[in-house]
């Protein structure tokens, strides 16, 4: 999976195999490097981090898009990690998606199951071949994002989250 960005706590990345496609918005994780099953394990101050951690990039990914012409409306923020419990032993690991929603979506391959926005995404197994035609974020758009991302985490706004980039 192409890197996004690096802190001293926290990856970013763009998955290769996304959950919802490029053209309607994309796809990000976000996830701690050190390891949780759930949030509430996090000290609060890491916590705080991945709060601001995942708006700097939230907003990052709504400019750049937005600049590439993409009408965003929304960023859904989750950290599922149900999939975990698909493999025995169960292996859960807190981390955060970002799927950004956009007016206009719809499955590349017109599959029946896709809600568009403002519905709720579905996410059903991998093994089904929902995905198979989603576009991962492209190089440019992932450099973009990595760079707005830097300078938002240098604004006023950010950067007493003191996250450290790496």
């Amino acid at each position: 999976m192409p890197q996004i960005l690096e802190t001293t706590r926290f990856t970013v990345v763009a998955p290769d195999r996304p959950h919802h496609s490029r053209e309607n918005g994309g796809h990000v994780v976000l996830t701690p490097k050190q390891v949780f099953e759930h949030r509430y394990e996090m000290p609060l101050p890491l916590a705080a981090e991945l709060m601001h951690l995942t708006m700097a990039v939230g907003e990052a990914l709504t400019t750049v898009l937005r600049a590439e012409g993409l009408d965003v409306v929304r960023i859904n923020y989750q950290d599922n990690g149900n999939w975990a419990y698909k493999v025995v032993p169960a292996r859960p690991r807190l981390h955060v998606h970002l799927y950004v929603r956009t007016t206009h979506e719809r499955h590349p391959a017109d599959d029946p199951r896709f809600q568009a926005f403002p519905d709720a995404l579905v996410f059903p197994d991998r093994a089904t071949g929902y995905y198979d035609k989603f576009e991962p974020l492209a190089a440019g758009t992932i450099e973009a994002v990595a760079e707005e991302t830097r300078r938002l985490l240098h604004t006023d706004k950010y950067r007493s989250a003191g996250l450290i980039l790496e």
